[in-house]
């Protein structure tokens, strides 16, 4: 993938800032930095080092080969270090004779602690500089989310069919996860969620050993991973027949989230389209029952920027992706969630999510 266009980010964020260099730690940075595809794992063992002249990557002897490959015609510099990667960045910053160095606010703070000490205090935190860059994806990146979308849909077919009085939360998540790796999903971005009667009044539920109760809602809860990028997709099933209540609320949450989707849109505010899906539930009194805000940002992890609560203060731009996921979580009962994935638009937002919104009994 380009990594060109994200370096010139970084750099105009230098120059704003008046910052002489720019140290990613962040693994998941890393690896977008670069845009070096398969290299990069979750072990912290990699670092860049972003000047406006030099982009420089610092590695150990596990992954030299691999990024040598790809770095090779992209203007990135390699160094494999043997100790730690923090006195030979010191080193290289020293020689350089840079000035002001900036450092990712995620670092570790025995790590900041050392480089400020041994660059004697001219470190400053970096606050979600690559972050917000991710925020918005190019057309190759939306291409891995919508594949990865699509992944998610399939599963959820599957995982749906599988729900039935009697069987275990436990049963049906380990068949979901078979299934997308079967598919060709890089790994989960998370642990399927099943989540039946009232274990489902909890949004981040682990599926237990728990059997389903006929009549029960079920939440399912499940992502994919597409070369390098996630998908994140919920639906609210029953385990048998419905009865009036879980109409109601199904379709309670199903008006909130289609209010949301409607407000989703290039320039409109994070938290105004949270606070449209939040009115429809009120209306109902269902306030109190939706606690979570109304989504998230999803690429190459499955929960980065934006979000889209209730305090967010960030504006949704084109080429964004986010979640719009509304619920309803009544202790001792269960809960309702609907969530679809789609990419913000200047004219509305493209769903991504295909998997069919009509309440299912199983």
């Amino acid at each position: 993938m380009n990594g060109a266009p994200r370096l010139a980010a970084l750099r105009g964020r230098l120059a704003e800032e008046k910052v002489d260099a720019f140290l990613v730690t962040d693994p998941v940075n890393v690896a977008y930095v670069t845009g070096f595809d398969g290299v990069f794992d979750s072990e912290p063992a990699s670092a860049c080092l972003v000047t406006p002249g030099a982009a420089t990557v610092y590695t150990d002897f596990r992954y030299a080969e691999a990024l040598k490959a790809q770095a090779s015609s992209s203007g990135w510099s390699v160094v494999v270090v043997a100790g730690p990667l923090n006195v030979r960045v010191c080193e290289d910053v020293a020689a350089a004779g840079l000035g002001v160095l900036g450092v990712e606010s995620s670092v570790p703070y025995g790590r900041f602690k050392y480089l400020s000490e041994h660059l004697e205090g001219r470190v400053l935190a970096a606050d979600e500089w690559v972050e917000r860059v991710r925020s918005v994806k190019t057309a190759d990146e939306l291409e891995r989310i919508a594949a990865a979308a699509e992944l998610a849909d399939e599963a959820m077919a599957h995982g749906i069919a599988l729900v039935a009085p009697g069987r275990t939360e436990r049963e049906v998540a380990i068949e979901i996860e078979v299934h997308l790796l079967r598919a060709g999903s890089e790994g989960v971005p998370f642990p399927p969620i099943v989540a039946a009667g009232p274990n489902a009044a909890r949004p981040h539920a682990r599926p237990s050993d728990r059997r389903m109760g006929r009549g029960e809602p079920v939440i399912i809860d499940l992502g994919a991973r597409v070369g390098g990028y996630c998908s994140d997709l919920t639906r609210t099933v029953v385990a048998g027949t419905a009865d009036g209540r879980v109409r109601e609320l199904y379709a309670a949450t199903l008006a909130a989230q289609e209010a949301g989707l409607a407000a989703v849109r290039a320039g409109v505010a994070a938290k105004d389209a949270d606070a449209v899906a939040r009115e429809v539930l009120g209306a109902r009194g269902l306030a109190e029952a939706f606690g979570h805000g109304l989504g998230h940002g999803v690429g190459l992890e499955v929960h980065e920027l934006p979000s889209m609560g209730a305090r967010s203060r960030e504006v949704l731009a084109a080429g964004m992706v986010v979640t719009v996921e509304p619920g309803v979580y009544l202790p001792a009962w269960g809960g309702v969630r609907i969530e679809d994935l789609v990419a913000v638009e200047e004219g509305g937002c493209r769903l991504l999510s295909r998997a069919p919104k009509e309440l299912a009994e199983t």
